[in-house]
């Protein structure tokens, strides 16, 4: 073996473990991403009011995040943009309507 070649082996446990850590950071975004909608709603139920608009928001949300997955199944790098780009702004619109009519 040359001893000129630089080991790659210490490389690539480095490499595994910054992936590893942004495999759990898009978990756990993900997570919120589905749970926070779904809290949104029952606030709404909750407090009676906005129920259309937490309805419409849930909804905007999942199809978005729809549209993530199977980007990511598909390995479509559109519909991931597109799905994400979605959610975030129908929770952001979601998120604005409540502030001005609160």
């Amino acid at each position: 073996m040359n001893s000129e070649l630089p080991d790659l082996n210490s490389r690539a446990a480095a490499d595994e473990m910054a992936s590893r850590s942004i495999g759990q950071f898009k978990g756990i975004l993900l997570g919120i991403a589905v749970v926070f909608p779904w809290l949104l709603l029952v606030m709404s139920i909750m407090s009676g009011k906005f129920l259309a608009l937490t309805l419409l928001d849930l909804i905007g949300t999942h199809v978005g995040l729809w549209m993530l997955l199977r980007g990511y199944r598909d390995d479509n790098r559109v519909l991931k943009v597109r799905g994400a780009w979605i959610h975030a702004a129908t929770l952001l619109l979601c998120l604005a309507g409540l502030a001005m009519w609160q």
